[in-house]
């Protein structure tokens, strides 16, 4: 198993809004290729007042399609005991900044109309956010996918629902993307041959030393637009039921297998022992 580090990882930036690309009427006039390759920010004034003037629209836009996501927390265990907190302690997770609810989320442009769903995000080297995967009239996995640069995100909704200042014809003619990195296709975007899939570290599991695997990863938990911990789960029968519990991505070492390419989170020597004392509480 060759081991592939992703350093800073319990400080990946996924969701935090960004300065959007410059106004409207720009956007409307530039290619696909312009806006995928433009790093054009606004002041953050201009994109303040663009939400105040959308906000209504997009929030009215959203009711129907998010009202469940309102409020949702879920408290879950630590799995280890740290100076920060007590045993049996729990955390009150706001799921809404979850890579389950971020990933398949609305995107609204700034009229407040749907103009896509958000398929993926895809980190860089050092663990912050490089790329924003959208879906367009995706059905079943089958619809197109492109990539923007994160920094396209303008803001969100109340319920989570992102805003960027794009079309739906900027996203039609925008380069498909792929997640296979040795294509050479001047017009096909390419995952970096240094990023990673939010939903593949989804699929990612908890390992020892030995890559023995002691948990699944359910999750991935962002706390003031980082990265910061997964809630994983084990104890399961036949893939079924068992316990969950949140582990700081600091904990662990991510690695990927060479010959798959799947992840895993390995912890080391010290910290499989207190896991694994922690999964007998159960």
């Amino acid at each position: 198993m060759r081991k592939t580090i992703l350093s800073a990882v319990s400080a990946i930036a996924i969701m935090t809004a960004a300065p959007a690309f410059a106004a409207n009427a720009e956007v409307d006039a530039k290619t696909a290729a312009e806006i995928q390759q433009d790093n054009a920010v606004v002041t953050e004034q201009e994109v303040n007042k663009g939400w105040e003037d959308t906000k209504d629209a997009v929030s009215e836009t959203a009711d129907d399609v998010s009202a469940a996501a309102k409020d949702m927390y879920e408290d879950v265990r630590s799995a280890f005991v740290t100076d920060e907190n007590a045993p049996n302690a729990t955390n009150k997770i706001n799921m809404r900044r979850a890579a389950t609810n971020v990933i398949g989320a609305n995107v609204y442009n700034t009229d407040g109309e749907s103009i896509a769903k958000v398929h993926d995000v895809i980190l860089d080297s050092k663990g912050e956010t490089s790329m924003i995967i959208l879906a367009d009239g995706e059905i079943f996995g089958m619809g197109k996918q492109v990539a923007f640069d994160h920094a396209v995100i303008a803001g969100e909704t109340e319920e989570g629902d992102l805003i960027a200042p794009l079309t739906e014809k900027v996203i039609a003619e925008a380069a498909p993307f792929t997640y296979e990195a040795d294509v050479e296709d001047e017009k096909v975007r390419v995952i970096p041959a240094n990023g990673y899939s939010v939903n593949k570290l989804m699929d990612a599991q908890i390992v020892n030393p030995e890559g023995r695997v002691l948990a699944d990863v359910d999750n991935i938990v962002f706390t003031q637009g980082q990265a910061s911990s997964m809630i994983i789960s084990f104890n399961k029968t036949l893939g079924m039921g068992g316990n969950t519990a949140l582990m700081s991505l600091s904990d662990a070492e991510l690695v990927k297998n060479s010959e798959n390419g799947n992840y895993s989170f390995q912890l080391n020597a010290e910290k499989s022992a207190q896991f694994e004392s922690y999964m007998k509480q159960f």
